[in-house]
């Protein structure tokens, strides 16, 4: 995500304006993948209006970002199916600084008119506007730009962030986002928490302060892992959480400690694991194989026990968000990789809850204003398989300002959203991924038709 390379922080002069609006909220749809697999595209898209009139840019969430990114309509290898065409908009203004990118990837400071489904809308919004993005670049390519939604971030603190923006113009009812990235319902909703998403308390944890450098991610008090046998996995003591919603996996201090003691994980088929050293990894017996277990012998599907306690509430993450898809299936025969890998980053979080643990759980976003910090919420989504037990949990502890911080308005009638009238002409499947969403082709009208005569 570009919000991740920009090294320097750039001074903006900006230009708002305050849009008079009674407070409201919207609800949004979220494009989710219907299962988790790798080298493929895992992203969850929303649906965001940029320009006048307004262009529909479908941004995978970024939830290490504090900005929005777009492509630019004319980025070579910039992949996706929406892209920003600033000369097609009449409130687009080039605010004549680059990205300050790299050799890979650089572009443009834009500002511009952005809207949630024509709800909310806000005017001079910074957008990072790729308009190069080099095959030698190494990063995560990310489909179409990225939603970024975090607030009082240490750097790009001069840009007009667009969630913060709405609320400082008196358009939300609340300062606060609430997801779900399951299959079953996934939705976006700002400016309030929709209690037809959830079930239980929110659990809501203070985030820890962020001054380490350029980091953009937020930080928090993270209770442990615990597996099948009630007990903690042995990571440490004072452990810290991060929360992507790019990360394939769930990165651990030692994914081993884990899946090498079915204490934790339960049990395996024939207590055999498979562990690719070349690229550490791992597979767990899944399914039937006669070259691996022999003809005849069916092996049932992988489950694990992973949960993620968060001030006392235990979060058990869905086993097919960990154990991959066999639909499509990279691991030896007979085996699926599971999604828990090793950290590889120094330092804090000591944890990384990736999309298998999104997918699994209600998340919420208080971001910081005034006096108050910014706050994680966690929950159960509301017609998810889990027991009343697991809903009736309670958290250990209750932030010290909640009663003046989480105490939100709550949402009553659900705007309705709109969508501007596609004109992109046809869409198209692409070659090998004929299940995937079609996009549109752009000069296909000027493509010279074959004629294939099958008779001669």
């Amino acid at each position: 995500m570009l919000s991740l390379m920009l090294k320097t922080a750039l001074v903006l002069a900006i230009v708002h304006t305050v849009h008079s609006a009674s407070p409201s909220w919207v609800s949004l749809n979220v494009s989710v993948p219907p299962f988790l697999q790798e080298l493929d595209y895992n992203f969850n898209l929303v649906d965001v209006l940029v320009g006048t009139p307004p262009q529909l840019l479908s941004l995978p969430i970024d939830m290490q970002g504090d900005i929005l990114t777009v492509y630019s309509n004319d980025c070579q290898f910039c992949g996706g199916t929406t892209f920003y065409d600033p000369s097609q908009s009449s409130t687009s203004t080039n605010v004549n600084r680059s990205l300050n990118g790299t050799s890979t990837i650089n572009g443009t400071w834009m500002t511009d008119t952005v809207s949630l489904g024509g709800v909310v809308e806000t005017d001079s919004i910074s957008l990072a506007m790729v308009e190069m993005l080099s095959t030698g670049y190494d990063g995560l390519r990310v489909t179409n730009g990225g939603f970024g939604f975090l607030a009082d971030t240490p750097r790009n603190t001069s840009v007009n962030r667009f969630i913060p923006a709405l609320y400082q113009s008196g358009q939300l009812f609340n300062p606060v986002v609430g997801m779900r990235l399951d299959t079953l319902n996934p939705r976006l909703t700002v400016g309030a928490l929709d209690p037809n998403d959830f079930e239980g308390e929110i659990n809501w944890v203070p985030l820890e302060p962020n001054t380490v450098g350029d980091n953009l991610y937020n930080r928090f008090n993270l209770d442990g892992i615990v597996g099948r046998n009630g007990s903690f996995v042995p990571y440490g003591d004072n452990l810290i959480g991060g929360i992507s919603s790019l990360l394939l996996s769930i990165a651990v201090p030692d994914n081993t400690t884990y899946i090498n003691n079915t204490g934790f994980s339960g049990p395996l088929y024939n207590d055999t694991l498979n562990l690719e050293l070349d690229t550490g990894a791992i597979g767990v017996p899944c399914n039937d194989s006669d070259d691996t277990w022999g003809p005849g012998v069916h092996v049932p599907p992988a489950y694990l026990d992973f949960n993620v306690q968060i001030n006392g509430v235990k979060y058990m993450v869905d086993s097919q968000e960990i154990v991959r898809n066999l639909t499509y299936n990279p691991a030896p025969p007979g085996f699926c990789h599971i999604g828990l890998i090793t950290n590889a980053v120094q330092g804090k979080p000591d944890v990384w809850l990736g999309l298998p643990f999104l997918r699994s759980v209600y998340f919420a976003y208080r971001f910081p204003t005034g006096d108050c910090p910014g706050y994680y919420g966690f929950a159960f989504p509301k017609g998810a398989n889990r027991t009343q037990e697991q809903i009736a949990q309670k958290p250990t502890s209750t932030p010290a300002l909640a009663s003046h911080c989480l105490n939100f308005v709550a949402p009553t009638s659900t705007p309705t959203v709109m969508r501007p009238v596609d004109d992109d002409g046809p869409k198209y499947t692409v070659y090998g991924n004929s299940d995937g969403l079609q996009v549109p082709l752009k000069g296909v009208e000027f493509l010279v038709k074959g004629i294939w005569n099958i008779t001669s």
